[in-house]
């Protein structure tokens, strides 16, 4: 495989790759290396930039596990997902908190994570590298289809996507892409910027935090927790205080961003996205503020996570008072999202 920045022209598409026995398939170009783990999730590994050789995406210190090889000591736990949590950029449905759905037992972040994808090879050129991705979960009848495509002269990712409600009675969902960014990117601290007008803290979150909740507040001037206000938009460098958060972003502009630099502006990594089936962005900070499970105090990570609703503790009441998005019986949903990394504001 072709690595060097300078070396290489056009795109290229490589699938005779495995991660612990899980089907690995890498989208690359001048600027951009996309791992793509076909095996586990379709989740997103890797989204390097390659002149400055540098992996935005959070990487714990834990390998990434095969579930079907790696098996954890109890499987009827409700916080699987977080068992085989290394970060990176997972695709999640059909919910988040775990809840029973009208039979369906659902653990945490939903069924699609877990388990390997099919694809297939829509092009393939020096031009422009695109593969097609797809889905169903084995206990909600629901089908998602993603295809994932770089072009040569752009240093960007497009993912284009349709849910399908397979089922001969409406299905209500829940959506989320859970993308987190780590070390060494964000060392130094980070910036947040996004056309997003209000900010709010998630009540449910430990006492070791960092905003205040139970207002609605203008981005991205909020109130902390000593009752000063503060620019949420700054990110304090690693070695600084610690704390756990999550908070939300909401009332997007048309046309919904967010940009996520390192302390210097230097890299920067934007999300462009529709309001219209991701209304909320979760603002997520773990900044070694757990010290028991699941983190024990050694994870560092910012996501910015583009959902359909906020986190709830009661999911089956939100549910019955339509707070969810639905499907009727065969009908879809598209979406799409288009993930792009700048170095200095250029490509």
């Amino acid at each position: 495989m072709i690595n060097s920045f300078h070396e290489m022209e056009g795109c290229s598409l490589q699938n005779e790759w495995s991660l612990n026995n899980m089907p690995v398939v890498f989208l690359e170009n001048k600027w951009i290396k996309i791992g793509i783990l076909m095996g586990r999730g379709s989740d997103i590994f890797e989204f390097t930039h390659k002149k400055e050789n540098i992996n935005l995406l959070l990487k714990l210190d834990k390998p990434i596990y095969n579930p079907r090889e790696y098996i954890s000591q109890r499987r009827d736990t409700l916080n699987q997902f977080e068992d085989y949590y290394y970060g990176g950029w997972q695709e999640i449905l059909p919910n988040s908190q775990p809840l029973n759905y009208r039979g369906a037992s659902l653990g945490q972040h939903g069924e699609v994570w877990l388990n390997s994808w099919q694809y297939s090879i829509l092009k393939n050129t020096k031009e422009e590298v695109s593969v097609k991705c797809w889905y169903r979960p084995l206990r909600i009848p629901l089908y998602v289809e993603k295809i994932l495509t770089i072009k040569f002269d752009e240093p960007t990712l497009f993912v284009e996507e349709v849910l399908t409600n397979e089922a001969s009675t409406t299905v209500s969902y829940m959506w989320g892409h859970h993308i987190a960014f780590g070390l060494p990117f964000l060392t130094h601290g980070a910036i947040v910027s996004t056309n997003a007008k209000s900010f709010e803290a998630e009540p449910a979150m430990p006492a070791k935090r960092r905003f205040k909740s139970g207002e609605t507040y203008d981005w991205p001037m909020v109130m902390d927790v000593n009752n000063q206000q503060t620019n949420a938009q700054i990110v304090p460098k690693a070695g600084d205080f610690p704390y756990s958060e999550l908070a939300y972003l909401s009332d997007f502009e048309e046309n919904a961003f967010y940009t996520l630099s390192d302390a210097d502006k230097k890299i920067t990594f934007r999300l462009d996205w529709e309001r219209e089936n991701f209304p909320y962005i979760w603002f997520w900070q773990e900044r070694y503020g757990i010290l028991d499970a699941p983190w024990w105090g050694k994870a560092y990570s910012i996501a910015l996570e583009p959902w359909t609703n906020k986190w709830s503790a009661n999911p089956e009441k939100d549910i019955e008072m339509g707070l969810w998005p639905s499907l009727e019986p065969q009908e879809s949903r598209k979406t799409s999202l288009k993930a792009t990394i700048l170095l200095n504001d250029k490509y």
